[in-house]
C-alpha cells in the first residue's frame, strides 16, 4: 500500500497543513496589534464569555497547563485586554475574561482579510459546504460529543 499517497487524500492532514502554512501569517499580523498568537488563542476563547474561565479551564481548553498559560494570562492583563474577577460561588476561584472596554475591530478585521485571502476563487457554495463539513468534524471530535456515546 502506498501509505504516502493514501495519507495525502485524508481530509485531517490538509487541516493541519492549513494551520501550519497560515500561522506564520497570522503571528506576523498580530505583531503589530501588540498580541501574540498565543494571547489571541486565549482571547479568541474568552470572547462572548461574559462569567470568563477558571485558569484551569482555559488551559484544557487550549490544551497547555496551567503554568504554561500564566505568561500569556500575566500579558493580557498587563495590556488591559482581560481581567480576573471572582467566582461568584468560590470567592477562592479567580475567573478570567475580556475587559468589557477592549475594541477587536482592528484584529477583526485582520482575521477577516486574512480568511477572504485564503478563501479566493472559491465559490460561496462551496464555502458553506465546508463550514458545514467542518463544523460536523469539530462536533465529532469534541471532548462532549464523547460523553453521548
Amino acid at each position: 500500500m502506498d501509505y504516502l499517497a493514501y495519507f495525502n487524500k485524508l481530509i485531517m492532514p490538509s487541516i493541519s497543513k492549513i494551520q501550519r502554512l497560515s500561522t506564520p501569517t497570522l503571528e506576523q499580523s498580530l505583531k503589530h496589534h501588540d498580541i501574540t498568537l498565543s494571547e489571541f488563542r486565549i482571547v479568541g476563547l474568552l470572547i462572548g464569555e461574559k462569567s470568563g474561565y477558571s485558569q484551569k479551564m482555559l488551559a484544557e481548553l487550549l490544551g497547555i497547563s496551567p503554568p504554561s498559560l500564566s505568561v500569556s494570562i500575566q500579558g493580557l492583563e498587563r495590556k488591559g485586554i482581560i481581567q480576573r474577577i471572582c467566582d461568584p460561588t468560590d470567592q477562592r476561584i479567580k475567573r478570567i475574561r475580556l475587559s468589557p472596554q477592549v475594541d477587536f475591530s482592528k484584529i477583526s478585521k485582520l482575521i477577516i482579510d486574512l480568511e477572504e485571502n485564503a478563501t479566493r476563487n472559491i465559490s460561496q457554495h462551496d464555502l458553506d459546504i465546508t463550514k458545514r463539513v467542518l463544523g460536523q468534524i469539530l462536533q465529532n471530535i469534541s471532548p462532549t460529543s464523547a460523553n453521548k456515546e
